[in-house]
């Protein structure tokens, strides 16, 4: 049969190993989360990206195609000369006549846009686009080493009973990284 005091040391190692095992995941959890790169490479990639918009200019595009819409009737005036007499048609004074116009539509296409005119005789005078660029930039940089750190210990301390094997949590400072 152990004795009560064998018993207590033995609880407070298993608690101790329990605690040791639990700060040591958190201290792995945590430095997962402190480098991009992953592991201990010492790089951080670190990604730019610019969006710029661009001014791209065709003057009197070409039609690629054309398609008639059918017609379209208007009045146009009738031109009088000022010095002749009106013409008139069953004491009607005549000053438009009904015309019957032409509708067509014109397609424009290029490597960067497409356009569409209609009306009579459609032309397109010119037209601007703006296409949006982006450039992505990924480059690494050497991460700042860490001095501060909270880690676990094993080892021999110092207690009220001696010196004797102990398990622990400690606030460290690093004054060389190899």
């Amino acid at each position: 049969m152990m004795s009560r005091d064998t018993l207590h040391r033995i609880v407070g190692v298993f608690k101790m190993l329990i605690l040791s095992v639990g700060c040591i995941g958190a201290g792995a959890y945590m430095h997962r989360c402190q480098w991009a790169g992953g592991g201990d490479s010492g790089v951080v990639c670190v990604t730019d990206t610019v969006t710029y918009i661009d001014t791209v200019r065709y003057y009197e595009p070409v039609a690629r195609g054309e398609v008639s819409l059918g017609t379209q009737i208007t009045f146009l005036p009738v031109y009088i000369p000022r010095d002749s007499v009106r013409n008139v048609v069953d004491n009607i004074p005549c000053d438009s006549v009904a015309v019957e116009i032409p509708v067509t539509q014109r397609e424009y296409e290029g490597e960067e846009y497409r356009a569409w005119v209609s009306g009579y005789e459609p032309r397109m005078d010119s037209i601007y686009v703006y296409p949006r660029h982006e450039v992505v930039t990924i480059r690494e940089v050497a991460a700042k080493p860490k001095r501060w750190g909270i880690g676990v210990f094993a080892g021999y301390g110092m207690t009220p009973r001696g010196l004797e094997p102990c398990v622990g949590v400690s606030l460290s400072y690093n004054l060389w990284n190899f």
